[in-house]
């Protein structure tokens, strides 16, 4: 089902509710591009500009947005307990995000 055009106006995510770890968090997505992302930082990018928002599906509930690069993202609520073991979600006051444990900081070799 469309909703909106490419270029409408952010709005808040309503999808899976659920808590991980007692942490704050009631939305989970998984992105097409393979990553994962909270409520919180899928509305980040709407307000900052980054994602436009396309298309909403209702049943099952989806969404198609447009990157900053152009590409298409779909998202989709993931129930949290089926998140694969390298997810952890990392909460500071009223935000939270996805942290991919598989990744390390790159460590500068310059002197």
């Amino acid at each position: 089902m469309r909703e909106r055009e490419c270029g409408a106006n952010p709005y808040r995510w309503d999808g899976v509710s659920g808590v991980i770890a007692d942490a704050p968090v009631d939305t989970v997505l998984a992105g097409s591009d393979g990553r994962y992302y909270t409520g919180w930082q899928v509305n980040r990018r709407f307000r900052t500009g980054d994602w436009t928002h396309c298309l909403r599906q209702r049943n099952p509930d989806r969404r198609l947005v447009e990157t900053a690069t152009g590409a298409l993202l779909l998202l989709q609520p993931v129930d949290p307990d089926r998140l694969p073991g390298w997810v952890e979600i990392r909460v500071l006051g009223e935000t939270a995000r996805v942290v991919d444990t598989r990744r390390t900081a790159s460590v500068s070799t310059r002197r």
